[in-house]
């Protein structure tokens, strides 16, 4: 499975971000995208999920367009994760909620990433009870357990320590890899030791 973005145009407030911009994102590799500050890199992951809508261009994935000059898929019906820098859990939604409001009621995977997670204990709990590290291990799960053909991850190890950061990562690659999924990957941070294949961008 392959998304395909081939002659992007967005500008934001007059100010051009992207300007013919042209990428292929592989399924089962972590896609890594990088570049500095205001270089448009969670743009790009809005502009994918349908959250933002671009001037001119084509997003694809395999033959199925999600944008172009003439056609949009609203967000909702594009089967994305999103794993957001600011977690967005639901406040008023306990940590077990959050995690179904996709409406999966697969069980065995809730079971599987709780537990991979370390977030079993937490599931009765509201996201102000929690940690901002819990809190980002619980947008996490919520994202893998939508089961999406498509992973965006914007900032996901920024709240963890070293043996969590790798740990994620870990959890992360195994799934994008099980289940075939195409996942993009934004961090400001060097991703080293990962257990898939890699692919890196830069946006600069």
């Amino acid at each position: 499975m392959n998304l395909i973005i081939k002659s992007l145009n967005f500008s934001y407030q007059s100010e051009e971000v992207f300007k013919d911009l042209n990428l292929n994102f592989n399924s089962e590799i972590l896609n890594l995208v990088s570049g500095p500050s205001g270089s448009g890199k969670t743009t790009l992951l809005n502009l994918i999920a349908g959250l933002e809508k671009p001037s001119s261009g084509l997003i694809m994935l395999d033959d199925v367009v999600q944008s172009s000059n003439d056609k949009f898929i609203e967000p909702e019906n594009r089967n994305i994760g999103f794993i957001f820098q600011d977690f967005a859990l639901f406040p008023h939604l306990n940590i077990k909620q959050n995690i179904e409001f996709s409406g999966n009621r697969n069980e065995e995977l809730l079971n599987k990433l709780i537990n991979k997670l370390s977030i079993a204990n937490h599931l009765s709990k509201y996201p102000h009870e929690l940690s901002g590290g819990q809190q980002q291990r619980v947008s996490i799960a919520r994202a893998l357990f939508s089961e999406p053909k498509i992973l965006l991850i914007d900032e996901p190890i920024s709240n963890q320590d070293n043996n969590n950061k790798t740990e994620i990562i870990r959890i992360i690659s195994e799934f994008i890899k099980e289940k075939e999924i195409v996942c993009i990957l934004v961090s400001h941070e060097e991703i080293n030791n990962v257990p898939v294949e890699t692919k890196s961008f830069n946006l600069s």
